[in-house]
């Protein structure tokens, strides 16, 4: 079985102590590459240094939404210097209404600024959207977000939002909240969403698929992610795994991808 997290965090301090055993987890249960994603400057350099040490992992720079009020456009821009052969998107950025409701022209700011990084790249982007929907779909039309791809990281909209966001090319990632009792739409977007267009991912160490929620996720865990899909697709899990598995590599890592870099 091929599994690829296409949202991580493994190089957060708490999962650092104890990268080894998580990661022969990880590769016991089937998995074989680890988007890990920046949320600041440092962040984002952790990651990328990390993924010089194992060929699993890949990596974004980026500066979550959340840290808004402490960076600016130019410290997105400066990002461009940890961009190399590892990293692969950009991002995560977009709105956080949820905890910091209050940033939002800076975070919009630094969104569009994301933006025109990704296209001096030619890098898809990563997009976090947490009761924003309508705020990111703008921001994304008004300047052309689309163009380069990208994926809804942690989807978390109605089926309006998923189709329109298909509609545009993007991919749409699948977490462990899809296994809770009170994820009845996503389960209906996850349905109506082509298999083509799906990915999945940890979000680690957060959103712990049941029945390990309240412990700090891990990648190993994505197998109860595939579970609940393979069900709600009506397909087997070794294939669905495959499925998702080559959709990251088209996203991140295909012939589409290497011609994108080759580009900057």
């Amino acid at each position: 079985m091929k599994i690829a997290d296409s949202h991580n965090h493994l190089h957060f301090d708490e999962c650092k102590k104890n990268l080894e055993d998580i990661l022969n987890r990880a590769f016991s249960a089937g998995v074989e590459k680890i988007l890990l994603v920046g949320i600041d400057p440092q962040d984002s350099d952790k990651a990328r240094k990390l993924s010089e040490m194992y060929k699993e992992f890949y990596t974004t720079v980026g500066i979550h939404p959340q840290m808004a009020r402490k960076y600016s456009k130019e410290d997105v821009y400066n990002l461009s210097c940890q961009i190399d052969e590892k990293v692969v998107a950009i991002g995560e950025t977009g709105f956080d209404f949820f905890r910091t409701p209050d940033s939002y022209r800076e975070q919009e700011e630094i969104f569009k600024a994301h933006i025109k990084l990704s296209k001096e790249h030619t890098l898809p982007l990563v997009i976090h959207d947490r009761e924003a929907h309508k705020e990111t779909v703008r921001v994304l039309d008004e300047n052309d977000g689309w163009a380069l791809g990208g994926v809804m990281h942690c989807f978390s909209g109605d089926m309006d939002l998923a189709s329109y966001i298909l509609s545009k090319g993007f991919y749409l990632s699948i977490t462990g909240v899809v296994t809770y009792k009170s994820a009845n739409i996503l389960r209906e977007v996850a349905q109506m969403t082509p298999l083509d267009r799906l990915l999945i991912e940890t979000d680690a160490p957060y959103l712990s698929p049941v029945p390990y929620r309240g412990k700090m996720n891990e990648p190993a865990y994505l197998i109860e992610v595939l579970k609940i899909l393979s069900e709600i697709k009506n397909i087997g899990i070794e294939k669905l795994s495959e499925i998702t598995f080559s959709n990251f590599e088209k996203l991140f890592l295909s012939n589409e991808a290497s011609k994108r870099k080759e580009r900057i």
